[in-house]
């Protein structure tokens, strides 16, 4: 009798355990390493009350122009949520000698960052509690596109400046023409 009242206890206290466990803080980290002109693509899959901060890091060897868009999917019927992650937020955050600062920070959905980055390791922080019945779900996408070197922006505006060159020597030329056609 003393053998079953402790079985049970057991079963009683792993079943706790296991319905406390489901609001578990849960991180995991993706690594996307040294990142060039590209489209990066990330998200999870996530369980009715896990909460979570998940980190997105990534490497700049060169300046660029970099957008993030982050979207929790949400469903619901009858307003009864099927898909949903309550407090959802997203950090890009610039790694230092002391460890990581937050550059920029939002809290809406979708949740979208675009900046000039200078070459270093950067990362996103994303956070929120699933909170729809059969969990939540986020997707994300990093863009990574190359910015013309000092050279280059030269070139374009001498080049720029050619053109207005030859049509004001085009425009003074017709209009030295008109007196003669009249």
């Amino acid at each position: 009798m003393r053998k079953l009242h402790a079985t049970c206890g057991a079963k009683v206290l792993a079943a706790v355990l296991l319905f406390a466990g489901a609001g578990v803080a849960n991180a995991s980290t993706t690594n996307l390493d040294t990142v060039g002109t590209g489209t990066y693509s990330f998200g999870k899959v996530l369980s009715f009350g896990e909460s979570f901060t998940d980190y997105v890091n990534f490497t700049l060897d060169d300046s660029a122009e970099v957008s993030s868009f982050i979207k929790s999917f949400n469903m619901s019927i009858f307003h009864f949520d099927l898909l949903g992650i309550d407090n959802f937020s997203a950090q890009l955050q610039s790694k230092g000698t002391s460890g990581f600062t937050t550059l920029l920070s939002s809290a809406s959905n979708p949740i979208s960052f675009d900046d000039f980055l200078g070459p270093g390791s950067y990362r996103l922080a994303i956070a929120g509690t699933a909170s729809g019945f059969f969990g939540g779900i986020y997707r994300g996408t990093l863009q990574v596109a190359a910015v013309p070197e000092a050279e280059t922006w030269l070139m374009i505006l001498v080049g720029f400046g050619i053109v207005l060159y030859q049509l004001g020597r085009k425009q003074r030329s017709l209009e030295r023409q008109q007196p003669l056609l009249a």
